[in-house]
């Protein structure tokens, strides 16, 4: 009993090196299948795809794919990463081969595409980490195939400098296209231009607007996109700085392609204002009563501040202007000919209000007079801006007894 206990571990260590000594030298790849060896890919429901197995028995780098009469190699996997174990995958006839090619409007990248009609080579290749190959082939028929790109033509992003502000110049961007098929996937998104090494690249979608032409997303036909950042949801819209536009469009069978284009975006953010401290100096205010005497001026002092991170539009009347109580902003620009001192959208002005009027904050000036306020010329027209953190006053105004 002595001598038999002593030789049992080595028993074991024997049986236990022959079993690694198997495993070291048995095949990397087995089990492989293809089947069924004809498809046509056109997405009609009936052998649009081939199933594909195989089993890997070691750490290896595993490539799938499809040689042409030609001697051209397709590659469907090239060299991915697979531990031990059994796989299976669906190959629907499309092959990722970016290339290059002219699009009405401009150029797209044709991602992946179904390739043509013909008699293939299918080949399955294992890798292991001592360099070892092993592969298996066979015969695979494609026929009826959909090459069809779904081509996104005449992609446009308009304008392409982009500042949401809410000041409404170059508050929105319009991205249109034209679909040339139907598509089973469609996106559109931005991309900053340059990040750092390491740094995640943000994807930032964008949202289809409904179509006049009732077109549904994904059907063939024009296709529009009004993008404003996320500002009129009250939302932070991407930081400042040069991006990508980027349109991609794939069909049921796996033909995809991309467009794109580029945006700027500049002094983007919500603006943000308000009255310093909160205080108006009212001339001849007691115990925040005013009183004015029939035919003399009300007059008041005030401090606008910026306290937003972005510029803010305004426009005339200018500080020191008078009204009547009989007058409002619409009838003074009628009256001074100032097209400049209508309601206009984005514009932010001082206003005061009455209980008898009939119009909301009849009397309003801008935030600041002309020569202390920056001076843009944007499309041929002077604009006005407050910018961040700095204040300005609105002495002297007021309407007229």
């Amino acid at each position: 009993m002595r001598v038999f206990a002593r030789f049992i571990p080595f028993a074991i260590l024997a049986v236990a090196a022959t079993f690694l000594a198997s495993c070291a030298f048995g095949p990397l790849l087995s089990d492989v299948k293809v089947a069924p060896a004809a498809i046509s890919p056109n997405a009609d429901g009936a052998a649009d795809v081939t199933h594909i197995n195989y089993r890997i028995n070691r750490p290896a780098n595993v490539s799938i794919y499809f040689v042409d009469a030609q001697g051209k190699r397709h590659n469907f996997r090239d060299a991915q990463r697979r531990s031990p174990g059994k796989y299976d995958v669906f190959w629907g006839g499309a092959i990722n081969d970016p290339q290059a090619q002219p699009v009405a409007g401009g150029q797209m990248l044709v991602e992946s595409q179904v390739l043509p009609d013909g008699a293939y080579t299918w080949v399955v290749e294992a890798i292991d980490d001592a360099g070892r190959t092993e592969k298996a082939e066979g015969q695979i028929t494609l026929s009826g195939g959909d090459r069809t790109l779904p081509e996104l033509r005449n992609f446009t992003v308009v304008p392409q400098e982009f500042t949401p502000n809410q000041d409404s110049i170059r508050d929105r961007v319009s991205i249109a296209y034209y679909l040339s098929k139907k598509a089973e996937r469609v996106q559109v998104y931005l991309e900053p231009a340059h990040t750092l090494p390491g740094q995640p690249k943000l994807k930032y979608p964008v949202e289809e607007k409904e179509s006049r032409a009732k077109v549904a997303p994904g059907d063939a036909g024009y296709h529009g996109y009004d993008y404003d950042g996320g500002v009129d949801l009250f939302a932070e819209p991407p930081p400042d700085g040069d991006y990508i536009v980027y349109g991609e469009a794939e069909d049921r069978i796996g033909n995809r392609v991309i467009v794109s284009s580029t945006l700027t975006i500049k002094e983007g953010g919500k603006p943000r204002a308000d009255v310093a401290g909160g205080e108006i100096d009212w001339q001849g205010e007691v115990n925040r009563i005013v009183s004015v005497p029939l035919g003399q001026s009300l007059c008041f002092t005030a401090t606008v501040e910026n306290i937003g991170p972005v510029p803010i539009r305004t426009a005339g009347p200018w500080p020191g202007q008078s009204y009547k109580f009989s007058e409002n902003y619409n009838t003074l620009a009628k009256r001074a000919a100032e097209d400049s001192w209508y309601q206009q959208a984005g514009v932010w002005r001082f206003g005061v209000n009455f209980d008898t009027t009939g119009v909301d904050f009849p009397f309003r000036w801008a935030i600041g007079h002309k020569e202390d306020l920056e001076e843009r010329i944007i499309d041929g027209k002077p604009q006005y801006y407050l910018l961040p953190g700095k204040r300005r006053w609105a002495p002297n105004s007021g309407g007229a007894g």
